[in-house]
């Protein structure tokens, strides 16, 4: 048992693709499918043989063959029956194995998040560091080249800083994952599965980890759970980290700048790897230096248009080219409807926006509603029960507000939030 739990917690993780899997992610999913796959198979006799989890893991299995067979735009086909193990796996645990593995995913998230924060620290307060250029291979980021510095755990989006008058950089927090936003949407959810248990380690990690990367969506999923939970167990105490998460989202919603800031203590670096990874890659940070070569050092110097977002409004995810493909489907004749346009179509025609009703241009009305059956289906059973208490009332919805932004609810880190959210036990008495 402890080898599946191992091999689930690996899978989770992968799932949230840190910068050290970049290039290599097939690779570690097929390891952690090996590992998912043979410990199932050595202790199959711990696992659930219920009839209604057995149901469950079939009509999962069939939901990801049923991707699997929608053609991409190109002609080929994702192969999303590769999570097929890893699921039937996670819906056959028990109570208390789930609690043991979405504790140690959720240890292990928090520990992800702290070098990243010390660097984070380290930037702000001005203190002179060496970061290197880099450019993510093309299937992490689907909206051409994206700039990152990077320092041994931890890399930051070169374009989601400013420069203080000091000479410090604010950047928002990544940590090891490719966007502020999968560190504020992850560290909200965690938290909300676990009732909001601030005084743990992982909570207070989450806590300050999602105020530091300054995340739309964590500011609005804490703030409103924080204040659901607080009234639903007459718990005071939650209120006080409220203002924490509104000022994740005040500052970067103020568009704060500085005119003329001093050069920053940052040297950055171009690798000779970086320069040669794509073509366009030797002129990706134009903006600090027009002709930058490797192994050429430059002081960080940002663009006047950089700032923490790269939005102004609210939504970041809503890309006009997303709406227009939407609009596209919607005219769309009635198989286009029932099946989608493309299984990659969001990201081939959208511009690789992450919005709900991406689900329906790539996967069609027959997707998004076997999507909602499934997730749906054990929220049920706990009404079915009389189990569906106020804590877990509150973590459905913060999961559902967060499927507006992040739809791939199906992969694996996201998966096992939500059956921790309904089926691990919160002790919610304290904060």
């Amino acid at each position: 048992m402890v080898g599946l739990q191992a091999g689930i917690v690996l899978m989770a993780f992968v799932s949230l693709q840190p910068y050290f899997m970049w290039g290599q992610q097939k690779l570690y999913y097929a390891v952690a499918t090996l590992i998912v796959a043979v410990s199932s198979a050595a202790c199959y006799r711990l696992l659930l043989a219920n009839r209604e989890p057995l149901f469950l893991s079939l009509a999962f299995s069939l939901f990801l063959l049923y991707l699997s067979v929608l053609p991409k735009v190109d002609g080929g086909y994702t192969r999303w029956f590769f999570l097929i193990p890893f699921t039937v796996a996670l819906l056959q645990l028990g109570r208390d194995p789930l609690k043991t593995v979405f504790a140690a995913f959720y240890w292990l998230f928090a520990l992800s998040l702290l070098p990243g924060m010390l660097l984070w620290t380290w930037v702000v307060a001005g203190l002179p560091i060496d970061l290197q250029f880099m450019a993510p291979p093309g299937e992490i980021v689907q909206r051409g080249i994206t700039e990152y510095l990077e320092f041994p755990g931890a890399v930051f989006l070169l374009s989601n800083g400013i420069v203080l008058p000091h000479g410090g950089v604010l950047f928002r927090l990544c940590g090891v994952y490719d966007e502020p936003g999968t560190v504020g949407t992850i560290a909200a959810l965690c938290l909300a599965a676990s009732g909001f248990r601030l005084r743990s380690i992982p909570g207070a990690i989450g806590l300050a980890a999602g105020v530091m990367s300054f995340s739309i969506a964590f500011a609005v999923l804490t703030g409103i759970g924080l204040l659901a939970a607080a009234i639903a167990q007459r718990n005071a105490w939650l209120l006080a980290a409220l203002p924490a998460s509104i000022l994740a989202a005040a500052i970067p919603l103020s568009g704060i700048k500085f005119g003329a800031p001093p050069p920053s203590r940052i040297t950055i670096t171009m690798p000779a790897e970086a320069a040669a990874a794509s073509p366009g890659a030797r002129q990706a940070p134009a903006v600090v230096t027009p002709y930058m070569k490797p192994g050429e050092r430059m002081l960080f110097a940002p663009a006047p248009q950089w700032g923490l977002r790269n939005s102004p409004g609210l939504d970041s995810r809503e890309q006009p080219r997303m709406r227009k493909l939407f609009e596209e489907y919607r005219g769309s004749p009635a198989g286009t409807l029932l099946s989608g346009i493309a299984s990659d179509a969001s990201i081939i025609h959208g511009w690789g926006s992450s919005v709900w009703y991406r689900i329906l241009t790539d996967f069609g009305a027959v997707g998004f509603a076997w999507l909602l059956a499934l997730f749906a289906w054990p929220l049920w059973r706990l009404w079915r029960e009389r189990r569906l208490d106020a804590p877990i009332v509150i973590f459905c919805v913060l999961f559902l507000m967060s499927f507006y932004q992040r739809p791939i609810i199906w992969l694996p880190a996201q998966l096992l939030i939500y059956l921790a959210g309904l089926y691990v036990p919160k002790k919610s008495t304290k904060p």
